[in-house]
């Protein structure tokens, strides 16, 4: 992990909801976030995720065509995630029960409900993000999957922040 975000963890380790969840053996928690530069068409996407008292980073650059709105970036976020979280789960001896991932896009709700009428660039998202977490479903049906907005508590989350501050840097933004 980047030594600048150290600060950050320590903030996470002071906070007693989210120590809680770092401590629960029971649940993995990840938070993604996107940044975009509509200069260049690029992208950071990143995932912070916690299991057992450990937090790990993972970020990665991406051109779009066109960045469009944060929406689709923050969809893109929450694929990346998922198959981090696969990638994840396939490592691991003891499995957790919850796979809770959460994003600062509001309407995650809304986009993921089969009921949606979406614009046609969400839908393609929506149906991966569909796909992907029925695929976990099948290899790992012990583990609940469940995304979920971040809503008041975004403000005040360092492991929401380090997700932050990792797409950030994925495209040379400070």
């Amino acid at each position: 992990m980047d030594s600048s975000l150290h600060f950050l963890v320590k903030r996470a380790y002071a906070t007693p909801s989210l120590r809680q969840n770092m401590m629960n053996s029971g649940m993995i928690c990840m938070y993604s976030d996107f940044s975009g530069q509509k200069e260049t068409n690029d992208c950071g996407i990143a995932c912070c995720w916690v299991y057992r008292r450990n937090i790990y980073v993972d970020s990665k650059q991406v051109t779009v065509e066109q960045i469009g709105d944060s929406v689709h970036g923050e969809l893109l976020a929450i694929v990346y995630s998922l198959e981090i979280l696969g990638e994840t789960l396939a490592e691991m001896e003891t499995r957790p029960k919850i796979a809770m991932l959460y994003t600062d896009c509001s309407c995650i709700a809304r986009l993921i409900s089969k009921d949606s009428h979406l614009k046609p660039q969400y839908e393609e998202m929506r149906n991966q993000i569909t796909a992907t977490i029925n695929g976990l479903k099948m290899f790992f049906p012990e583990i609940s999957v469940r995304v979920k907005y971040i809503s008041n508590h975004k403000k005040n989350n360092a492991l929401h922040k380090i997700a932050h501050v990792a797409a950030r840097k994925a495209i040379g933004k400070s």
